[in-house]
């Protein structure tokens, strides 16, 4: 297999240079398209044979990557030797990329080992494993502008982030990881440019992916840590984008407040609403696998939904990685939204009796899961109006989770799984599935699609092949289809009045 690959690269090399007879400039760009052609080809490589990879022990792991980055070296070197008016700097880059390209390989190695063993054994690796893939690593500024070398440190400080925890798979970690994350950059010993640059990255880059209240610990900090004063009013600009970018909803009202933590519903109404006329509701559940994600990635499609006449919403809920929460909270956030809702509905100018669920992958699982617990009690909801919608709307549901959370849960996961909640009587539902969908595999929804569809419940969906879980690149005739499956659902059960 090794030798394969780098026989591979040999026959490549070769064929270059047969090639290049051009210019230096164009020498330049024919080194960088070879240099990147390779990378895309390796990563292709452990794509494809991760779990066999990944699963070896240590040192047969490090034989692999060896060799493949041995072989991007190789390439590199070689036009070196050959090519009197190759430009140096560029040889230095290039090395540079893919040494932190496989320093982020063995990175990945721990948490990659136990996904790949089911979970049940750790990787037999040093107690300092990272520290010493990292070594030297954090002393010299001009590294930063190196794109495989700030994908490499933001990655270490994702796994520092974790804790005891970072010998493990990251995804289900339950722990409060924004503020450590920080502390692990706000703590490294690195030279004071670098962790500058990484504290004011911190910002700048997951300010789109979490709620602004997300980074008030950190936002305090960093007015003090960083010294330099360029990155200090970016982190002032991204921190007070995070709280106008909110203007775009009509307003915002906390829902529910638990263990200190306050969450807002974000709403959007529909043009000169009378709120003595009452409107259906539309409700927005964002994805990110419960542990990252924010009510702002719904917005456009709220706006839409107020523009057709609903009243639309977009909420908050508690998070893995912000508040160190598992999926039952956010499912009980999601009750006690739908719950809100109905209590709210004459302040809020919306029919109780016409409240839709709507949501994308994780967010699509909290809207099919309200509509199928029976007891909302058991999830620390008390309110005395149903959190049941009245119809439902998904895209890329997961449909079992059965067993997904696997770090200090004490109860069945079956009981937040769809698959295992199937009944009589459920809310109509509309869903979309890519056959393609990488992250929430097809073969999920194929079995829910077949058991409901054994019941009496209203159940529409479509399929797309080669589509994946973003169904990013959807053909125009896909885009209209999903629309008319949508408007029709909407006719068919009292959401669109025109």
């Amino acid at each position: 297999m090794n030798r394969l690959s780098f026989a591979l690269v040999l026959l490549l090399v070769s064929n270059t240079f047969q090639s290049c007879q051009e210019t230096s400039e164009e020498f330049q760009i024919g080194i960088k398209q070879a240099h990147n052609n390779l990378i895309r080809k390796n990563d292709s490589f452990l794509t494809a044979n991760r779990g066999k990879i990944f699963s070896q022990e240590l040192e047969h792991f490090n034989s692999v990557i060896d060799s493949l980055e041995q072989t991007v070296q190789h390439l590199v070197k070689s036009y070196e030797a050959h090519i009197e008016e190759i430009d140096v700097k560029l040889v230095d880059s290039l090395l540079t990329e893919t040494k932190f390209k496989h320093k982020r390989y063995r990175l990945l190695y721990p948490q990659n080992y136990h996904r790949f063993s089911d979970f049940k054994k750790k990787a037999v690796v040093s107690t300092d494993y990272f520290e010493n893939v990292m070594d030297g690593s954090f002393n010299a500024p001009y590294l930063l502008q190196h794109k495989e070398y700030k994908r490499c440190v933001n990655f270490y400080f994702d796994i520092l982030s974790v804790g005891k925890y970072k010998f493990s798979h990251l995804e289900y970690v339950p722990v409060k990881r924004l503020d450590n994350r920080y502390d692990a950059i706000a703590e490294l010993e690195a030279h004071k440019d670098v962790k500058d640059f990484f504290i004011k990255d911190h910002f700048t880059s997951n300010i789109w992916t979490y709620r602004v209240e997300a980074f008030d610990y950190a936002y305090s900090k960093a007015m003090k840590d960083v010294k330099n004063q360029q990155y200090v009013q970016e982190i002032k600009d991204a921190y007070k984008m995070g709280h106008d970018r909110r203007k775009a909803a009509s307003e915002l009202k906390v829902y529910k407040t638990v263990d200190g933590i306050t969450l807002n519903a974000h709403i959007f109404y529909p043009e000169n609403h009378d709120k003595s006329q009452a409107k259906p509701a539309h409700l927005f559940f964002h994805g990110g696998g419960w542990a990252i994600g924010l009510p702002e990635w719904s917005y456009n499609v709220c706006k839409s939904a107020a523009k057709d006449g609903r009243v639309a919403i977009a909420f908050d809920y508690r998070l893995r990685t912000i508040h160190g929460t598992d999926v039952k909270a956010s499912v009980s956030d999601a009750l006690t939204a739908i719950a809100w809702v109905r209590e709210n509905a004459k302040e809020l100018g919306i029919d109780p009796n016409k409240v839709l669920a709507d949501g994308f992958s994780a967010g699509a699982h909290s809207a099919l899961v309200s509509g199928m617990i029976e007891n909302p009690e058991d999830f620390g909801v008390t309110s005395k109006y149903s959190s049941r919608p009245d119809a439902i709307i998904l895209m890329s549901c997961p449909y079992n989770i059965a067993g997904r959370d696997v770090y200090d849960i004490k109860y069945d996961t079956k009981i937040i799984s769809p698959l295992y909640l199937i009944e009589e009587n459920l809310p109509p539902i509309l869903a979309f599935h890519g056959e393609n969908d990488d992250i929430v595999e097809f073969p999920g929804f194929e079995k829910f699609r077949d058991a409901i569809q054994k019941t009496k419940n209203s159940f529409t969906s479509q399929s797309y092949p080669g589509m994946g879980h973003f169904f990013r690149g959807s053909p125009q005739k896909d885009l209209e289809e999903r629309r008319k499956l949508e408007e029709e659902f909407l006719f068919k059960h009292g959401f669109k009045l025109q």
